[in-house]
Protein backbone atom coordinates (compact mmCIF):
# COMPACT_ATOMS: atom_id res chain seq x y z
CA UNK A 1 0.00 0.00 0.00
CA UNK A 2 1.60 3.56 -0.83
CA UNK A 3 1.33 7.14 1.11
CA UNK A 4 -1.46 8.23 -0.81
CA UNK A 5 -3.47 4.73 -0.30
CA UNK A 6 -3.03 4.73 3.17
CA UNK A 7 -3.95 8.75 3.79
CA UNK A 8 -6.92 7.89 2.43
CA UNK A 9 -7.75 4.94 4.35
CA UNK A 10 -7.02 6.98 7.47
CA UNK A 11 -8.82 9.88 6.38
CA UNK A 12 -11.94 8.15 5.71
CA UNK A 13 -11.18 5.84 8.88
CA UNK A 14 -11.74 9.26 10.93
CA UNK A 15 -14.63 10.33 8.91
CA UNK A 16 -16.10 7.13 10.12
CA UNK A 17 -15.39 7.46 13.81
CA UNK A 18 -16.73 10.84 13.65
CA UNK A 19 -19.57 11.32 11.18
CA UNK A 20 -21.81 8.16 12.12
CA UNK A 21 -21.89 9.17 15.89
CA UNK A 22 -21.08 12.57 16.11
CA UNK A 23 -25.26 13.33 15.58
CA UNK A 24 -26.23 10.72 18.07
CA UNK A 25 -23.39 12.57 20.69
CA UNK A 26 -24.88 16.03 19.68
CA UNK A 27 -28.12 14.72 20.27
CA UNK A 28 -27.58 13.41 23.42
CA UNK A 29 -26.16 16.46 24.64
CA UNK A 30 -28.65 19.24 23.36
CA UNK A 31 -31.71 19.97 23.73
CA UNK A 32 -33.18 19.94 20.35
CA UNK A 33 -33.04 18.56 16.59
CA UNK A 34 -32.48 22.03 15.79
CA UNK A 35 -29.95 22.94 17.65
CA UNK A 36 -27.56 19.76 16.00
CA UNK A 37 -28.63 20.89 12.85
CA UNK A 38 -27.09 24.10 13.30
CA UNK A 39 -24.03 22.80 14.70
CA UNK A 40 -23.61 20.35 11.64
CA UNK A 41 -23.94 23.34 10.01
CA UNK A 42 -20.65 24.93 10.82
CA UNK A 43 -19.21 21.86 8.31
CA UNK A 44 -20.75 24.01 5.28
CA UNK A 45 -19.36 27.19 6.63
CA UNK A 46 -15.80 25.80 7.13
CA UNK A 47 -15.83 24.14 3.47
CA UNK A 48 -16.92 27.62 2.06
CA UNK A 49 -13.50 29.28 3.41
CA UNK A 50 -10.23 27.12 4.04
CA UNK A 51 -10.55 24.12 1.09
CA UNK A 52 -10.05 26.89 -1.56
CA UNK A 53 -7.09 28.57 0.52
CA UNK A 54 -5.53 25.67 1.01
CA UNK A 55 -5.53 24.20 -2.46
CA UNK A 56 -4.09 27.68 -4.06
CA UNK A 57 -1.57 27.13 -1.19
CA UNK A 58 -1.02 23.51 -2.83
CA UNK A 59 -0.54 25.13 -6.12
CA UNK A 60 1.48 27.58 -6.00
CA UNK A 61 3.45 27.92 -2.14
CA UNK A 62 3.56 25.11 -0.14
CA UNK A 63 3.54 21.18 -0.69
CA UNK A 64 0.44 19.30 -0.30
CA UNK A 65 1.85 16.95 2.14
CA UNK A 66 2.80 19.45 4.73
CA UNK A 67 -0.49 21.24 4.97
CA UNK A 68 -1.92 17.61 5.51
CA UNK A 69 -0.06 17.45 8.35
CA UNK A 70 -0.39 20.73 9.90
CA UNK A 71 -4.13 19.95 9.25
CA UNK A 72 -4.50 16.53 10.70
CA UNK A 73 -2.34 17.86 14.01
CA UNK A 74 -5.33 20.65 14.97
CA UNK A 75 -7.93 18.28 13.94
CA UNK A 76 -6.58 15.68 16.69
CA UNK A 77 -6.47 17.75 19.22
CA UNK A 78 -10.14 19.20 18.36
CA UNK A 79 -11.89 16.09 18.38
CA UNK A 80 -10.42 15.32 22.13
CA UNK A 81 -12.05 19.20 22.83
CA UNK A 82 -15.56 17.86 21.32
CA UNK A 83 -15.34 14.58 23.69
CA UNK A 84 -15.33 16.74 26.51
CA UNK A 85 -17.76 19.34 25.45
CA UNK A 86 -20.95 18.98 26.78
CA UNK A 87 -23.15 22.97 26.82
CA UNK A 88 -24.25 24.25 22.98
CA UNK A 89 -21.29 26.79 22.86
CA UNK A 90 -18.38 24.88 23.68
CA UNK A 91 -19.92 22.22 20.93
CA UNK A 92 -20.37 24.82 18.72
CA UNK A 93 -16.93 26.04 18.92
CA UNK A 94 -14.98 23.50 19.37
CA UNK A 95 -16.88 21.55 16.12
CA UNK A 96 -16.50 24.88 14.21
CA UNK A 97 -12.84 24.93 15.01
CA UNK A 98 -12.67 21.21 14.41
CA UNK A 99 -14.37 21.63 11.04
CA UNK A 100 -12.28 24.18 9.35
CA UNK A 101 -9.26 22.20 9.68
CA UNK A 102 -10.26 18.43 9.04
CA UNK A 103 -12.68 19.60 5.60
CA UNK A 104 -10.10 20.79 3.42
CA UNK A 105 -8.51 17.12 3.78
CA UNK A 106 -10.75 15.66 1.17
CA UNK A 107 -9.99 18.57 -1.62
CA UNK A 108 -5.99 19.08 -1.20
CA UNK A 109 -5.87 15.06 -1.08
CA UNK A 110 -7.96 14.56 -4.67
CA UNK A 111 -5.43 17.21 -6.22
CA UNK A 112 -2.23 15.69 -4.42
CA UNK A 113 -3.87 12.39 -6.66
CA UNK A 114 -4.52 13.88 -9.89
CA UNK A 115 -1.18 16.06 -9.25
CA UNK A 116 0.79 12.81 -8.98
CA UNK A 117 -0.57 11.23 -11.65
CA UNK A 118 0.15 14.36 -13.73
CA UNK A 119 4.09 14.22 -12.81
CA UNK A 120 3.75 10.42 -13.30
CA UNK A 121 2.69 10.81 -16.94
CA UNK A 122 5.31 13.22 -17.40
CA UNK A 123 8.00 11.06 -15.93
CA UNK A 124 6.95 8.39 -18.14
CA UNK A 125 5.16 6.15 -15.24
CA UNK A 126 1.84 4.45 -15.16
CA UNK A 127 -1.11 6.75 -13.58
CA UNK A 128 -3.17 5.22 -10.69
CA UNK A 129 -6.82 5.54 -11.80
CA UNK A 130 -8.35 8.05 -8.69
CA UNK A 131 -11.51 5.74 -7.91
CA UNK A 132 -8.33 3.20 -7.01
CA UNK A 133 -6.94 5.34 -4.60
CA UNK A 134 -10.61 6.58 -3.26
CA UNK A 135 -11.21 2.41 -2.94
CA UNK A 136 -9.06 2.39 0.35
CA UNK A 137 -11.04 5.55 1.74
CA UNK A 138 -14.00 3.07 1.41
CA UNK A 139 -12.08 0.64 3.50
CA UNK A 140 -11.01 2.82 5.87
CA UNK A 141 -14.26 4.17 6.87
CA UNK A 142 -15.60 0.70 7.73
CA UNK A 143 -12.47 -0.36 9.76
CA UNK A 144 -14.09 2.16 13.44
CA UNK A 145 -17.58 1.38 12.67
CA UNK A 146 -16.82 -2.63 13.32
CA UNK A 147 -14.37 -1.26 16.28
CA UNK A 148 -17.19 0.89 17.79
CA UNK A 149 -19.55 -2.07 18.07
CA UNK A 150 -17.94 -3.18 20.35
CA UNK A 151 -16.11 -0.09 22.18
CA UNK A 152 -19.77 1.04 22.76
CA UNK A 153 -21.48 -2.12 23.60
CA UNK A 154 -24.82 -3.15 23.47
CA UNK A 155 -27.97 -1.46 25.16
CA UNK A 156 -30.01 1.65 25.07
CA UNK A 157 -29.13 4.98 25.94
CA UNK A 158 -25.00 4.32 25.23
CA UNK A 159 -22.39 7.50 25.96
CA UNK A 160 -20.45 7.52 22.34
CA UNK A 161 -18.21 9.84 23.22
CA UNK A 162 -15.58 7.10 22.85
CA UNK A 163 -16.02 7.36 18.85
CA UNK A 164 -14.59 11.20 18.97
CA UNK A 165 -11.46 9.74 20.91
CA UNK A 166 -11.21 7.05 18.41
CA UNK A 167 -11.23 9.91 15.54
CA UNK A 168 -8.80 11.96 17.57
CA UNK A 169 -6.73 8.76 17.98
CA UNK A 170 -7.02 8.19 13.97
CA UNK A 171 -6.29 12.02 13.03
CA UNK A 172 -2.84 11.45 15.06
CA UNK A 173 -2.33 8.16 11.98
CA UNK A 174 -2.79 11.00 9.59
CA UNK A 175 -0.42 13.80 10.44
CA UNK A 176 2.06 10.94 11.07
CA UNK A 177 1.59 9.42 7.49
CA UNK A 178 1.20 12.95 5.75
CA UNK A 179 4.75 13.32 6.65
CA UNK A 180 5.44 10.21 3.53
CA UNK A 181 3.59 11.44 1.21
CA UNK A 182 4.87 11.93 -2.08
CA UNK A 183 5.91 15.64 -3.19
CA UNK A 184 4.98 17.06 -6.81
CA UNK A 185 6.65 19.66 -8.67
CA UNK A 186 5.46 23.26 -7.54
CA UNK A 187 7.48 23.99 -10.84
CA UNK A 188 5.29 22.65 -13.47
CA UNK A 189 2.33 24.25 -12.36
CA UNK A 190 4.69 27.76 -11.66
CA UNK A 191 5.77 27.63 -15.76
CA UNK A 192 2.02 26.59 -16.82
CA UNK A 193 1.03 29.69 -15.06
CA UNK A 194 3.50 31.86 -16.70
CA UNK A 195 3.67 30.25 -20.13
CA UNK A 196 -0.02 31.35 -20.64
CA UNK A 197 -0.60 33.64 -23.35
CA UNK A 198 -1.09 37.50 -22.47
CA UNK A 199 -4.18 38.69 -22.52
CA UNK A 200 -6.27 41.82 -20.64
CA UNK A 201 -6.81 39.41 -18.31
CA UNK A 202 -3.91 37.39 -17.62
CA UNK A 203 -2.78 38.38 -14.49
CA UNK A 204 -6.03 37.14 -12.87
CA UNK A 205 -6.00 34.06 -14.90
CA UNK A 206 -2.58 33.05 -13.59
CA UNK A 207 -3.59 33.29 -10.15
CA UNK A 208 -5.13 29.62 -9.48
CA UNK A 209 -8.74 29.73 -8.18
CA UNK A 210 -9.18 32.62 -10.51
CA UNK A 211 -8.22 30.53 -13.28
CA UNK A 212 -10.45 27.87 -12.08
CA UNK A 213 -13.16 29.89 -11.53
CA UNK A 214 -13.34 30.76 -15.51
CA UNK A 215 -13.68 27.21 -16.33
CA UNK A 216 -15.92 26.26 -13.42
CA UNK A 217 -18.88 29.00 -13.89
CA UNK A 218 -19.74 28.90 -17.54
CA UNK A 219 -21.88 26.25 -19.83
CA UNK A 220 -21.91 23.21 -18.69
CA UNK A 221 -19.75 23.00 -16.11
CA UNK A 222 -21.77 25.44 -14.29
CA UNK A 223 -25.16 23.65 -14.58
CA UNK A 224 -23.18 20.46 -13.67
CA UNK A 225 -22.66 22.28 -10.33
CA UNK A 226 -25.68 24.24 -9.42
CA UNK A 227 -26.97 20.07 -10.14
CA UNK A 228 -24.77 18.87 -7.20
CA UNK A 229 -25.62 21.62 -4.75
CA UNK A 230 -28.45 20.07 -5.09
CA UNK A 231 -27.76 16.91 -4.51
CA UNK A 232 -25.38 17.31 -1.48
CA UNK A 233 -28.03 19.30 0.06
CA UNK A 234 -30.03 15.66 0.37
CA UNK A 235 -27.45 14.30 0.99
CA UNK A 236 -26.27 16.33 3.92
CA UNK A 237 -29.17 15.77 5.63
CA UNK A 238 -28.89 12.16 5.49
CA UNK A 239 -25.43 12.16 6.85
CA UNK A 240 -26.38 14.81 9.41
CA UNK A 241 -29.79 12.58 10.70
CA UNK A 242 -29.49 8.88 9.23
CA UNK A 243 -28.20 7.92 12.65
CA UNK A 244 -30.80 9.49 14.72
CA UNK A 245 -33.46 8.36 12.12
CA UNK A 246 -31.83 4.40 13.60
CA UNK A 247 -31.99 5.16 17.28
CA UNK A 248 -35.09 7.84 17.47
CA UNK A 249 -37.44 6.71 14.29
CA UNK A 250 -36.74 3.00 14.19
CA UNK A 251 -35.54 2.25 17.56
CA UNK A 252 -31.81 0.48 17.29
CA UNK A 253 -29.69 0.95 20.26
CA UNK A 254 -26.82 3.20 19.80
CA UNK A 255 -24.45 0.61 19.69
CA UNK A 256 -25.72 -0.78 16.16
CA UNK A 257 -25.55 2.58 14.27
CA UNK A 258 -21.71 1.52 13.31
CA UNK A 259 -22.78 -2.36 12.14
CA UNK A 260 -25.66 -0.79 10.14
CA UNK A 261 -23.62 1.94 8.65
CA UNK A 262 -20.65 -0.38 7.77
CA UNK A 263 -23.13 -2.57 5.85
CA UNK A 264 -23.67 0.07 3.54
CA UNK A 265 -19.58 0.74 3.11
CA UNK A 266 -18.80 -2.70 2.80
CA UNK A 267 -21.52 -2.62 -0.27
CA UNK A 268 -19.71 0.22 -1.56
CA UNK A 269 -16.82 -1.35 -1.58
CA UNK A 270 -18.11 -3.90 -3.93
CA UNK A 271 -19.32 -0.88 -6.47
CA UNK A 272 -15.67 1.23 -5.84
CA UNK A 273 -13.95 -1.38 -7.44
CA UNK A 274 -15.91 -2.18 -10.39
CA UNK A 275 -15.79 2.13 -11.35
CA UNK A 276 -13.65 1.79 -13.73
CA UNK A 277 -15.50 -0.75 -15.76
CA UNK A 278 -19.09 0.75 -15.03
CA UNK A 279 -17.55 3.91 -16.17
CA UNK A 280 -15.99 1.93 -19.65
CA UNK A 281 -19.39 0.71 -19.83
CA UNK A 282 -22.08 3.59 -19.12
CA UNK A 283 -19.79 6.82 -19.18
CA UNK A 284 -19.81 8.78 -16.10
CA UNK A 285 -23.06 11.00 -16.76
CA UNK A 286 -25.06 7.93 -16.30
CA UNK A 287 -22.98 6.46 -13.82
CA UNK A 288 -23.69 9.98 -11.71
CA UNK A 289 -27.07 10.14 -13.05
CA UNK A 290 -27.67 6.54 -12.44
CA UNK A 291 -26.29 6.91 -8.28
CA UNK A 292 -28.33 9.97 -7.84
CA UNK A 293 -31.13 8.62 -8.79
CA UNK A 294 -30.96 5.33 -6.31
CA UNK A 295 -30.37 8.23 -3.65
CA UNK A 296 -33.79 9.89 -4.49
CA UNK A 297 -35.56 6.43 -4.09
CA UNK A 298 -33.60 5.51 -0.97
CA UNK A 299 -34.54 9.11 0.36
CA UNK A 300 -38.54 8.20 -0.48
CA UNK A 301 -38.40 4.79 0.72
CA UNK A 302 -36.67 5.68 4.32
CA UNK A 303 -39.61 8.58 4.23
CA UNK A 304 -42.36 6.62 3.01
CA UNK A 305 -41.72 2.98 4.89
CA UNK A 306 -40.25 4.22 8.32
CA UNK A 307 -39.26 0.81 9.71
CA UNK A 308 -36.16 -1.10 10.68
CA UNK A 309 -36.39 -3.87 7.49
CA UNK A 310 -36.11 -0.65 5.02
CA UNK A 311 -33.59 1.53 7.06
CA UNK A 312 -31.09 -1.21 6.89
CA UNK A 313 -31.96 -2.67 3.08
CA UNK A 314 -31.81 0.32 2.08
CA UNK A 315 -27.96 0.23 2.66
CA UNK A 316 -27.63 -1.61 -0.42
CA UNK A 317 -28.24 1.10 -2.64
CA UNK A 318 -25.32 3.23 -0.45
CA UNK A 319 -22.20 2.35 -2.85
CA UNK A 320 -23.73 4.01 -6.09
CA UNK A 321 -24.75 6.69 -4.29
CA UNK A 322 -21.24 7.71 -3.07
CA UNK A 323 -19.82 6.40 -6.34
CA UNK A 324 -22.05 9.67 -7.84
CA UNK A 325 -21.67 12.24 -5.18
CA UNK A 326 -18.00 11.43 -4.44
CA UNK A 327 -16.01 10.45 -6.84
CA UNK A 328 -17.80 10.92 -10.42
CA UNK A 329 -17.22 14.89 -9.60
CA UNK A 330 -13.18 15.11 -8.96
CA UNK A 331 -12.56 12.86 -12.17
CA UNK A 332 -15.02 15.20 -14.20
CA UNK A 333 -13.33 18.61 -12.25
CA UNK A 334 -9.72 17.33 -13.29
CA UNK A 335 -10.70 16.97 -16.70
CA UNK A 336 -11.87 20.77 -16.89
CA UNK A 337 -8.72 21.73 -14.61
CA UNK A 338 -5.03 22.99 -16.18
CA UNK A 339 -1.74 21.81 -14.58
CA UNK A 340 -1.39 25.00 -12.77
CA UNK A 341 -5.02 24.70 -10.69
CA UNK A 342 -5.34 21.07 -10.47
CA UNK A 343 -5.99 21.03 -6.96
CA UNK A 344 -7.85 24.63 -6.76
CA UNK A 345 -10.20 23.55 -8.93
CA UNK A 346 -11.21 21.06 -6.26
CA UNK A 347 -10.78 23.54 -3.63
CA UNK A 348 -13.05 26.01 -5.80
CA UNK A 349 -16.18 23.61 -5.90
CA UNK A 350 -15.86 22.34 -2.07
CA UNK A 351 -16.10 26.08 -1.42
CA UNK A 352 -19.01 27.43 -4.09
CA UNK A 353 -20.92 23.40 -3.98
CA UNK A 354 -20.09 21.15 -1.25
CA UNK A 355 -19.68 24.01 1.80
CA UNK A 356 -22.92 26.11 1.05
CA UNK A 357 -24.81 22.69 0.20
CA UNK A 358 -23.95 21.91 3.73
CA UNK A 359 -25.31 24.81 5.69
CA UNK A 360 -28.46 24.25 3.46
CA UNK A 361 -28.74 20.85 3.99
CA UNK A 362 -27.92 20.75 7.91
CA UNK A 363 -30.46 23.57 8.72
CA UNK A 364 -33.20 22.77 7.18
CA UNK A 365 -32.76 18.93 7.65
CA UNK A 366 -33.07 20.06 10.90
CA UNK A 367 -35.92 22.35 11.39
CA UNK A 368 -37.72 19.39 9.15
CA UNK A 369 -36.00 16.59 11.44
CA UNK A 370 -37.85 18.22 14.35
CA UNK A 371 -40.77 18.15 12.87
CA UNK A 372 -40.27 14.30 11.13
CA UNK A 373 -37.53 12.80 10.19
CA UNK A 374 -39.49 10.64 7.73
CA UNK A 375 -40.74 13.39 5.89
CA UNK A 376 -37.61 15.33 6.13
CA UNK A 377 -36.33 12.34 3.79
CA UNK A 378 -39.60 12.37 1.87
CA UNK A 379 -38.57 16.27 1.28
CA UNK A 380 -35.37 15.62 -0.08
CA UNK A 381 -36.03 12.65 -2.37
CA UNK A 382 -38.01 15.47 -4.53
CA UNK A 383 -35.30 17.51 -4.47
CA UNK A 384 -32.61 14.76 -5.24
CA UNK A 385 -34.86 13.89 -8.53
CA UNK A 386 -34.66 17.76 -9.59
CA UNK A 387 -31.48 17.34 -9.80
CA UNK A 388 -31.26 13.77 -11.69
CA UNK A 389 -33.48 15.28 -14.46
CA UNK A 390 -31.05 18.65 -14.45
CA UNK A 391 -27.58 16.17 -14.96
CA UNK A 392 -29.79 14.39 -17.52
CA UNK A 393 -30.35 17.70 -19.94
CA UNK A 394 -27.17 19.49 -19.27
CA UNK A 395 -24.82 17.34 -18.46
CA UNK A 396 -21.90 17.19 -20.98
CA UNK A 397 -18.12 15.77 -20.79
CA UNK A 398 -15.12 17.26 -22.07
CA UNK A 399 -12.87 14.77 -24.03
CA UNK A 400 -12.01 11.35 -22.87
CA UNK A 401 -12.26 11.21 -19.42
CA UNK A 402 -10.44 8.39 -17.80
CA UNK A 403 -11.73 6.84 -14.05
Amino acid sequence: MGALQRQFLITFAAMGAILAYLPVLLQQRLESTAEVGIILATTGLAIISTPVIMTALADTKLQSRSIIAVLFSVSALTCYWQAVSHSFATLFISHTVFAFFFWPLAALQDGLVFAANQQATSDGRSETPYHRVRTFGTIGFAIPLAALYFLIGPGENKDVTIAMMLGGGVCVLGFLNALTLPRVSLGQARRARFSMPAQSDSKLSRIPTFAAARVLFRGPALLFCICLFIAHVGNSAYYGFYSIYLTETVGFSEAWVGPITMLGVVLELGVMTTTGLLTAKFGLKWLIVGGLGLMALRFAMLGLFPNQHIAVWTQVLHGSTVVAIYVVPPIYLNALAGDHFRSSIQGLYAMTVFGPSRIVGNILGGELADHSLPMMFSVFSITTLIAVIGLVIFMKLPGQIKG
